[in-house]
């Protein structure tokens, strides 16, 4: 029996913000006693805090994490484009060290393992339908300002092909609270492309309702 203020639905589905949130879940058919939505903010600090306090609130057997993030160069981008959407395998985080740019080293690097994985790679994985191949979401404090920084972090995360805020902060609170965690996020942009004339943040959002919708229903068949 749950407690007072808490749901226990067995799916939690996470939006970072009310702006990908006002697009993906009027898009979704599904049944409330089985799925929850909840806002957990921007970032990784109030994104880990919020996911935490939901997965007390509603004790998930599952949580899924939904929006949009950033295309990373390389080989990848001969098969995704702006606007796709895909379940990621596995997120990484860039940017907790010392130094900038090209002077940046990773606090694992010198010798502060400071989160959980068996990874040798420092990878959370997350579960995922096996709808598309391995793909890493790689997290970062401060977006990409150019396309410099996208290239130093794809070659730091030569696996990564997106970047976002929040994936790895959330799987890591869900890796604390033992409960699976699933990332789709659609590419809005180009990393590093500041220019918002040629983002396309709606067709990505609505590329993600779109497969999060195919998981909805493979879940109540």
């Amino acid at each position: 029996m749950a407690a007072e203020g808490e749901s226990m639905v067995p799916n939690l589905i996470l939006i970072p913000t009310e702006t990908e949130r006002q697009q993906i879940e009027p898009a979704l058919r599904f049944d409330p006693r089985h799925w929850a939505i909840e806002t957990i903010g921007f970032g990784v600090i109030a994104s880990a805090i919020a996911t935490t306090a939901a997965i007390t609130r509603h004790r998930p057997d599952r949580v899924i994490l939904a929006g949009i993030a950033g295309l990373l160069p390389g080989d990848h981008c001969q098969s995704l484009a702006i606007g796709d959407a895909i379940w990621f395998t596995a997120v990484a985080i860039d940017g907790i060290g010392v130094g900038q740019g090209d002077s940046y080293v990773d606090a694992v690097d010198l010798g502060w393992p400071w989160y959980p994985t068996e990874d040798p790679e420092g990878h959370l994985h997350c579960w995922h339908p096996g709808s598309n191949d391995a793909a890493t979401l790689l997290t970062v404090c401060t977006g990409s300002a150019d396309a410099d920084d996208a290239q130093r972090r794809s070659a730091r995360h030569p696996k990564a092909v997106g970047e976002d805020m929040e994936s790895f902060a959330v799987a890591l609170a869900c890796r604390s609270a033992n409960v699976p965690l699933g990332i789709v996020r659609g590419f809005s942009n180009f990393v590093g492309r500041r220019e918002q004339a040629d983002w396309r943040i709606d067709q990505a959002l609505r590329s993600v309702a779109t497969v999060l919708q195919q998981e909805l229903d493979r879940s109540t068949t």
